[in-house]
């Protein structure tokens, strides 16, 4: 593990590798008169397939004129599909388009590949276009067997399976695809042992994986955005701190080879090695997610097999450098002065960031007696240590995101309790985040972790709580001198936001009403700040009358909130948790001056949602329409 020193301005923003454009670079390269990396094609075909990118960059909303370029895109590779996949650019086009491909492209495709396949799994370029063939092939295989939440639960499943038996795709095509995905599977399967190694075929492995298992996206994992600019609102990757995950409905035979692949991995002598290496660990990852759905007792085995052969075997000797490293990186100065803690020493795992990486995605998958035990071999008395590291401080989010058990959450609590003012030092406020929505998830040590974050804010003592947050949103301590007087730290918002959600957020509630009107404003009208507004309005646990004095507290205001981006969301918020008569004195105040409202986006959007002409002309009729929304 290497001993980097550790940044201690949390709001410096890292810089940004600048990304290059694929299209730009597809014309730098015709200009040299290369057509591109890879196979060589015909410039007349390369110039084809410049243009038509240039086309879909633009985007193509109506659906037939995108199946009409398709077709016509696809049916100009007729007779060349091996040598313009090979082509870089021709590989990135066939990629993108296979999607969206007619039942006779696809099989086209899949007719031309199959013979070559060992080839081209291992291509850089054709084994992009092997794993989106798979992709498609298994969606289209699969899809009739997803139930509908739209049918109402009297339609006999039978019933929605033969409606949706076709998805516009013809039952032949259906069982083609399902055999082609058997049989890629099955082939990556046999070819495990070299697949593995194989930078590029390690891919199809991952993706055989996650098809065969029916996972979509894999957690923390963003959706492939296609250059149609198809919109994917319902298609958001699952963050890191969520611990959910939806699979679709896949064949019974599917899960079996899943299965084949655990048993036959787990069987390697070199196994407990493989989550050392990133290209390894990566497809034990996915391996670990996919095997998940389809057999319990086979992740329970798994993952302890990992913990007992690779994270933290019996016999792992600890030595003295990690005691040095332990002094070097622990930023709490208190702690230096503590005694000795027992087993401070890091295990194996957390000297490789693939193999912690790795962990993580074992304790996302373990169940309650294996989460235990990964906590007591690898975690336990080293919390604290953990946590104020630069890269393992995400492994110590994840185990708290994970734990759902009152009882083991407590003790992982109080490790960490002397460690606030450290993780604030050091720019690790995830770990506050994550034991703060553990607190309200597990409904435990609520009202000491606002005790602890007080100390180290400086804000417990009384005269001081009603800094407290501000303080908490731009999280730090109290008189520290920062040249942005409200810098809003989006790990700060959250944490208030959570704790206005717990059983007592007195303090939070009374220190923000102690607050100016214009400094509510600023909040509310920040793009991290304005979810305060929702927590605030929604809290369980905050008064009626404290909303109502935030409502009066803004009176002046309304307007002002209404114009911006942020703001008029904030707005929204606090009208709707508003009583009639509020209600009616905000619109009278948005009302007054209606065309500096219609002088933004932001506005014009609130005077029509709010209705505010109706409210000019007729204040009874606007009430009575109002009555009708709010029922």
């Amino acid at each position: 593990m290497s001993e980097n020193s550790v940044d201690n301005n949390p709001n410096k923003k890292r810089q940004r590798k600048k990304r290059k454009n694929f299209l730009s670079n597809a014309k730098k390269y015709a200009k040299k008169g290369q057509m591109g990396r890879g196979t060589q094609i015909p410039e007349e075909l390369y110039q084809y397939f410049v243009g038509i990118l240039d086309v879909i960059k633009q985007g193509i909303e109506d659906p037939d004129e995108r199946t009409s370029l398709v077709n016509n895109v696809l049916e100009r590779t007729k007779g060349e599909e091996l040598n313009v996949i090979g082509n870089q650019l021709g590989c990135r086009l066939v990629e993108l388009l296979l999607p969206y491909s007619s039942e006779e492209d696809l099989q086209r495709y899949i007719d031309v590949l199959s013979p070559e396949l060992r080839r081209l799994c291992s291509d850089n370029f054709t084994s992009h276009v092997v794993e989106t063939l798979l992709r498609v092939s298994c969606e289209r295989a699969t899809k009739h067997l997803q139930t509908s939440d739209d049918l109402p639960d009297e339609v006999p499943k039978k019933k929605i399976k033969l409606e949706k038996q076709s998805n516009g795709y013809s039952k032949g095509h259906i069982e083609a695809c399902h055999e082609f995905t058997i049989k890629i599977c099955k082939y990556a399967l046999n070819n495990l042992e070299d697949f593995v190694w194989d930078q590029y075929a390690n891919h199809i492995l991952r993706s055989a994986l996650k098809c065969l298992s029916g996972i979509t996206l894999l957690p923390g994992e963003k959706p492939k955005v296609n250059l149609f600019k198809e919109t994917v609102q319902d298609k958001k990757g699952i963050p890191p701190h969520q611990t959910e995950m939806k699979y679709k409905i896949v064949p019974d035979e599917f899960q079996e080879i899943v299965k084949e692949f655990a048993n036959r991995l787990s069987a390697w002598p070199q196994f407990k090695d493989l989550p050392y290496q990133n290209l390894t660990s990566a497809l034990l990852q996915v391996l670990l997610y996919a095997v998940k759905n389809v057999d319990k007792n086979l992740t329970k085995s798994l993952v302890k097999k990992l913990l007992n052969e690779s994270f933290a075997p019996e016999d792992w000797e600890t030595t003295g450098a990690d005691e040095k490293k332990e002094d070097k990186l622990d930023l709490d100065a208190e702690a230096n002065n503590e005694q000795n803690v027992t087993g401070s020493n890091l295990p194996p795992v957390f000297e490789s960031e693939s193999a912690v990486r790795l962990l993580e995605a074992a304790l996302f998958v373990s169940k309650k007696k294996t989460y235990t035990q990964i906590y007591a071999r690898c975690f336990i008395n080293r919390l604290g240590q953990l946590a104020t590291l630069p890269m393992l401080n995400f492994t110590v989010q994840r185990l708290i995101d994970t734990c759902h058990i009152k009882e083991e959450f407590e003790p992982m609590f109080e490790e960490l309790s002397s460690k606030y003012s450290a993780l604030l030092a050091c720019g690790n406020t995830g770990v506050l985040v994550a034991l703060a929505k553990a607190c309200l998830r597990t409904k435990a040590k609520q009202m000491q972790f606002v005790q602890n974050l007080e100390k180290a804010l400086n804000c417990s003592e009384p005269e001081n709580q009603k800094h407290f947050p501000v303080q908490c949103l731009k999280l730090l301590p109290l008189g520290t001198n920062d040249n942005k007087e409200y810098f809003i730290n989006v790990h700060g918002s959250v944490i208030l936001q959570t704790i206005l959600d717990f059983q007592r957020p007195a303090k939070p509630v009374s220190g923000l009403l102690e607050l100016s009107s214009e400094e509510l404003v600023y909040i509310f009208s920040d793009p991290k700040g304005c979810h305060v507004a929702d927590a605030f309005c929604k809290g369980q646990f905050v008064g009626v009358k404290a909303r109502d004095k935030l409502i009066w507290k803004l009176k002046g205001y309304y307007q002002k909130l209404a114009l911006s981006q942020h703001g008029s969301r904030a707005f929204e918020q606090i009208f709707e948790a508003a009583s009639p008569e509020q209600k009616v004195k905000i619109m009278t105040e948005i009302s007054d001056k209606s065309n500096l409202l219609n002088s933004t986006n932001y506005g014009r959007l609130i005077a029509t949602k709010l209705d505010v002409n109706t409210f000019k002309v007729s204040q009874k009729k606007w009430e009575e329409s109002r009555k009708k929304i709010d029922k």
